[in-house]
């Protein structure tokens, strides 16, 4: 951390805030959340920023929000300026990435410093880690609210009772997650001694996640959807280039966020995208309408920043689209704008053009190199989309006779 004391950064925090675009009064809020730090660094004399006060510091919040001192939402903002704080003092930088899947739950310190600690325990997928610690968090929340503020108690009534609770509150496909993931939990927490057993038994059932033949927009849907963008705003033009990439490309959300200039080869006509979902690199052709789309919205409608993503907030602080969702709802806005179904489900649009390609011909292998796909059966499912081709495959009824015409024709 940088060597300057407590007034020194708030001075420079502060600076760097307004540069970054903060109106007023969110300065002063943060500024706030910020003062709650430093007076605990104050009450012990210390005039540097201090790691082992900052982590007492946010197991306190954790503790007040569970003894009802303060609301969830005073609590995690605090912890997340705290976090911004600490994120600048250490880079320079002000700007946080979207919160992590699962991290808005607020968990008391004990739980945390498990799940921090299981998280860690091997080099999983960022993905992976995502889905785990949203489960996690669920967990141990669920135990924080049972009235457990440790794992000391805890066994196979309050695993069963969790689970029987998610699988009447959500979709089977999600309580597939919970149990693998518990699975890997309460392994790590058998083998590193924190807990009797692995409940293997217990968590070895199944679990019928079912299937569904995904919606897939027309391609004169999607000629209406873009048609209806009124690409002479900055809104509009943000707005077309996103749909196309996801038309055209077929690019994830995640990954049309993440998007940076540098990304885009114009000499070469190429698209050269790391891909959030499977660690990938896929390189895609830049066709004309998209790089024009690109080009219109990065010369024309792009507030003025230094950031590398490409697609921006429209307004208050120039700073990155906060997380896939934003995607979503500019998806949804176009659909209520063609009078299409609404929807914040953008993957439709991936999911339309690989549809589209397996329905003119293109082979599996094909369609999986275009959307990255990186073993082929995450393409097959998009045959059963295939309405046409799908049609091929029905068996006749001729020669069936219905049992009612058996009896006598009687109906």
């Amino acid at each position: 951390m940088q060597r300057k004391t407590l007034s020194e950064l708030l001075e420079a925090y502060e600076s760097t805030l307004k540069d970054y675009g903060l109106g007023c009064t969110s300065r002063l809020y943060a500024m706030r959340e910020v003062m709650s730090l430093i007076q605990w660094h104050m009450k012990v004399g210390e005039k540097y920023l201090n790691e082992q006060i900052i982590s007492d510091f946010v197991d306190n919040i954790s503790e007040r929000f569970y003894n009802g001192e303060i609301g969830k939402n005073r609590a995690r903002n605090t912890r997340r300026e705290t976090e911004r704080f600490v994120r600048f003092v250490q880079t320079g930088e002000v700007h946080l990435e979207s919160a992590l899947k699962g991290s808005k739950i607020m968990l008391l310190p004990e739980f945390q410093y498990i799940a921090d600690k299981f998280l860690a325990s091997e080099d999983f997928h960022p993905n992976t880690r995502n889905d785990m610690r949203w489960v996690v968090y669920k967990y141990f929340g669920w135990l924080a609210g049972q009235g457990y503020r440790n794992l000391e108690g805890v066994g196979t009534e309050q695993i069963q009772k969790f689970i029987l609770d998610c699988s009447e509150k959500m979709a089977m496909g999600t309580v597939y997650d919970i149990k693998l993931y518990l699975t890997k939990l309460y392994a790590y927490l058998h083998k590193s001694g924190q807990s009797e057993s692995a409940y293997q038994a217990l968590l070895s059932f199944k679990v019928n996640r079912g299937t569904k033949v995904q919606p897939v927009l027309q391609k004169g849907e999607i000629a209406a959807m873009l048609g209806t963008i009124d690409r002479r705003t900055a809104a509009g033009k943000r707005a077309y280039a996103v749909m196309l990439l996801g038309a055209v490309l077929g690019l994830r959300a995640c990954d049309i966020i993440n998007l940076k200039r540098t990304d885009i080869d114009w000499v070469n006509g190429e698209l050269r995208i790391l891909q959030s979902k499977t660690a990938r690199t896929v390189v895609l052709p830049l066709t004309k309408d998209v790089g024009e789309a690109l080009e219109d919205y990065i010369l024309n409608a792009r507030p003025d920043s230094s950031v590398p993503q490409i697609f921006l907030r429209l307004s208050g602080a120039f700073a990155p689209l906060k997380s896939a969702v934003t995607i979503g709802d500019i998806y949804r806005d176009c659909c209520v704008a063609a009078g299409l179904p609404v929807s914040k489900k953008f993957h439709t649009l991936r999911r339309s053009l690989g549809t589209s390609m397996l329905g003119s011909g293109s082979s599996i292998t094909m369609v999986a190199q275009v959307l990255g796909h990186s073993d082929v059966n995450s393409t097959k499912k998009y045959i059963a989309s295939d309405h046409e081709h799908m049609k091929m495959c029905a068996l006749s009824f001729d020669g069936i006779m219905p049992m009612s015409a058996e009896i006598g024709g009687a109906r």
